[in-house]
């Protein structure tokens, strides 16, 4: 591990527990923002602002490098790769429109920065977990001027041989099991080096690019949903809105597929 991130680690994690306290020394804060981990700041950019930005960086990216990275990172489990699959078809998808709020936007959860070390936070969240926040403009925008940074990489036969065993792995569910019941499978058959925040994500993750949506719960590119559409339907679900919605007997969106990684589902 570089030492800018094992820096990245201790300013946020300790024991598996959100770090508090004492942070980093100076010497070794200035080291990690050096190899590109730590920040100084955040940019307070305006709703509009940071709407116009998303919109030049998705200009700048090949979706085919997105899927690639995802895919390569199931069998390397680095998860900074994996993350911007979701932010990418979450930005794409945000219709032109008008803040509704002085304060925030509750059509594209959009937040002033509050917290001067969101950025450190955002970027543990890349590599801890493969990112935390997707359908939040700010770590969106963030999450992708990060991956522009990263060098293109190319996925393996294992790598599709994991995504196919993940999604091979809803033949196994009575139909009427929904996404928790999903990642507890999917954990319990430990089909891939992971644990069960690591695959909740990724299945938040499926949902927001529509591999995992339904046509009752659309994922964002096919039609947008504001906040106020993205809860789950029983307030024990923690998922991500489109998947949060899913059920067993939605299967996998097929056309999404070949639309997101490029090959047809039955060629897999």
């Amino acid at each position: 591990m570089d030492i800018g991130l094992d820096i990245l680690y201790y300013l946020n994690w300790n024991n598996g527990r959100w770090k508090e306290g004492t942070g980093p020394s100076e010497e070794d804060y200035e080291l990690g923002k050096a190899q590109g981990y730590l920040f100084d700041s955040v940019p307070s950019y305006t709703h509009d602002e940071t709407l116009q930005r998303i919109r030049s960086v998705t200009a700048q990216i090949d979706p085919k490098d997105v899927s690639n990275a995802f895919l390569y990172s199931l069998s390397t489990r680095q998860l900074h790769y994996r993350s911007a699959l979701g932010s990418y078809y979450y930005a794409i998808s945000i219709p032109d429109h008008t803040q509704t709020d002085t304060y925030t936007c509750y059509f594209c959860d959009w937040w002033p920065v509050e917290d001067p070390d969101q950025l450190n936070s955002m970027n543990f969240e890349r590599y801890k977990f493969g990112g935390i926040g997707h359908t939040r403009p700010q770590f969106a925008l963030f999450d992708l001027e990060q991956f522009l940074l990263l060098p293109k990489v190319t996925p393996t036969d294992d790598d599709f041989a994991i995504l196919k065993s993940i999604l091979d792995t809803i033949n196994d569910l009575p139909k009427s099991k929904k996404v928790g019941a999903y990642r507890e499978l999917i954990t319990k058959k430990k089909l891939f080096r992971s644990n069960k925040v690591e695959v909740e994500l990724l299945l938040n993750i499926l949902g927001i690019c529509g591999v995992l949506s339904s046509e009752n719960a659309p994922c964002y590119c096919e039609h947008f949903a504001d906040v106020w559409h993205r809860a789950p339907i029983e307030h024990k679900n923690d998922y991500e809105y489109p998947v949060n919605r899913w059920y067993v007997s939605d299967g996998v969106n097929e056309k999404r597929f070949e639309k997101v990684f490029g090959i047809k589902y039955s060629d897999m």
